[in-house]
């Protein structure tokens, strides 16, 4: 959960990251290092440190760049020490979120949330994955499936702006609509 929901600016910073990566061509690199932070933002002890108001940013910056020098490339220290800087360190989830959009649309990639009442197979995983990159207009589709049981059957599938609804539910639903309305 975003800690601070002002994506626009993250926007805005993520931008400016993913245009520096392309320029230099470790696009890679900079999403890796924006990783790593964003796994060490899990600990509550790191995370309260980097958001914390109470630590002033001239011990904050050379300390976060001390603990991460080496573990990430320069690009990422720079956005570190900025964000720092300009005392927007609550904004950094909401940047990695739309860094790795941006990455996701530069590299035709997207993705796809899918609940399903039973797992899916090898070749019914495969034929869906086909299916919703056809859908995308041949993009790469990343799938993310939630087996959700209580589905009893069928999938809903979440891609973007399209929604596919497949459930038991949803379709003993618009039966019982189809009867009310005299149309069966």
């Amino acid at each position: 959960m975003a800690t601070n929901v002002s994506d626009p600016v993250a926007r805005m910073y993520a931008g400016a990251l993913i245009e520096i990566g392309r320029q230099h061509g470790n696009v890679g690199a900079i999403h890796d290092g924006l990783k790593v932070i964003a796994e060490a933002w899990k600990d509550e002890g790191f995370h309260n440190f980097f958001v914390s108001p109470r630590v002033s940013k001239e011990a904050k910056g050379p300390a976060l760049v001390s603990a991460l020098k080496g573990k990430v490339c320069t690009e990422v220290l720079n956005l570190v020490q900025l964000i720092v800087k300009k005392r927007r360190e609550p904004l950094f989830d909401n940047i990695v979120r739309a860094f790795d959009r941006f990455k996701d649309q530069a590299e035709g990639r997207v993705h796809a949330f899918v609940e399903a009442g039973s797992p899916f197979d090898a070749a019914e995983f495969e034929a869906l994955k086909a299916a919703l990159s056809k859908a995308s207009g041949g993009k790469e589709v990343e799938l993310h499936v939630h087996n959700m049981p209580d589905l009893i059957g069928g999938a809903r599938i979440r891609m973007g702006d399209l929604v596919i609804d497949t459930t038991l539910k949803r379709r003993l639903s618009k039966l019982a609509r189809q009867f009310n309305q005299g149309n069966p």
